[in-house]
């Protein structure tokens, strides 16, 4: 028996020890984790804004959390060089907090809960997250009002959140009532009680109170059939060239401007939704816009697939 034999004896014996303490380590970790979240994993990533490379793919790695199987979430992202943190409900995003100053670096993905040893967006996202889930069983009453100068969306006879500079709807447009409506509708439709029932006015906001189809000035409008489209572009890039996002409220049109903010309303059910211009089609006979997953499913038109809206270029 030589020396070499008498070493991978060894080596072999050393590692059968070493496996099952390993083993049980893992066994241990995953059932800790299992507790509170399901199966499926996502990742918390951290990214230096001031190189010039620094891009998704080459991201430091914090941490591999669990994801949890709450149907309101929070993902952390980017906004300009700024931390920003998006509220989703039910995959649709409702709000976004915004850090007051740039960053160096940036977190990004879907965050765990709690999220431990956070400030800033990601902790006022965090526990906006935790209201909401808290009101998912309440039946609230969400209605948008006009106070000291500020929109202001209440949660029954409560403020809920005063939106501005650091707190916004995401795809937010230049008008101010416009988003605060867009807000409440989202939150009334997913959370609240008259979730059939939009609220087309903010109270209290000095007259003349307009309906929510006057709040931005038309430019044109066209009526005719809308689609939608999202899982299979889920990621690519669009025609605008920025990475597709099915829950973002955007939409494809074959000759408006990218950038452009346009009304879209379901004229089988009155519900409306503002998107963003940011890809080319549709290419069907008879189509003249192209909704994105979530933008349909806010106005009601996912289930259908197709069905007629009038929509509204805004100024």
């Amino acid at each position: 028996m030589n020396r070499h034999f008498i070493g991978r004896v060894a080596a072999t014996a050393l590692l059968s020890t070493l496996l099952p303490l390993s083993a049980r380590a893992n066994a241990q970790t995953a059932q800790t984790f299992d507790t509170s979240y399901d199966a499926e994993t996502f990742e918390v990533s951290l990214t230096n804004q001031s190189s010039p490379s620094s891009d998704p793919s080459s991201t430091e790695t914090l941490q591999t959390f669990l994801q949890s199987s709450t149907a309101v979430r929070v993902n952390a992202h980017a906004h300009e060089k700024r931390q920003a943190a998006t509220v989703y409900v039910k995959n649709i995003p409702v709000l976004t907090y915004i850090d007051t100053a740039d960053s160096a670096e940036v977190m990004s993905g879907w965050l765990p809960s709690p999220m431990a040893q956070t400030d800033g967006a990601i902790a006022n996202a965090s526990e906006m997250a935790a209201q909401l889930e808290n009101m998912s069983a309440q039946d609230a009453a969400f209605t948008a009002h006009w106070d000291d100068g500020s929109y202001v969306v209440m949660a029954g006879d409560s403020p809920l959140v005063t939106l501005g500079d650091t707190v916004q709807l995401p795809d937010a447009t230049e008008n101010e009532a416009e988003n605060a409506l867009q807000v409440t509708n989202r939150l009334r439709r997913l959370l609240g009680n008259s979730p059939t029932e939009p609220v087309t006015e903010v109270i209290g906001r000095p007259a003349p109170a307009a309906p929510v189809q006057q709040v931005a000035a038309v430019r044109s409008s066209q009526s005719g059939m809308a689609s939608w489209y999202g899982p299979g572009f889920h990621g690519r890039r669009s025609a605008s060239g920025e990475s597709f996002n099915q829950y973002a409220m955007t939409a494809a049109h074959r000759t408006l401007p990218f950038g452009t903010q346009v009304r879209v309303t379901n004229l089988n059910n009155g519900r409306q939704v503002v998107v963003r211009i940011n890809d080319r089609g549709p290419y069907s006979h008879g189509r003249i816009i192209d909704l994105s997953a979530g933008a349909a499913s806010e106005i009601g038109l996912q289930s259908a697939g197709v069905g007629p809206v009038q929509i509204e270029v805004l100024q």
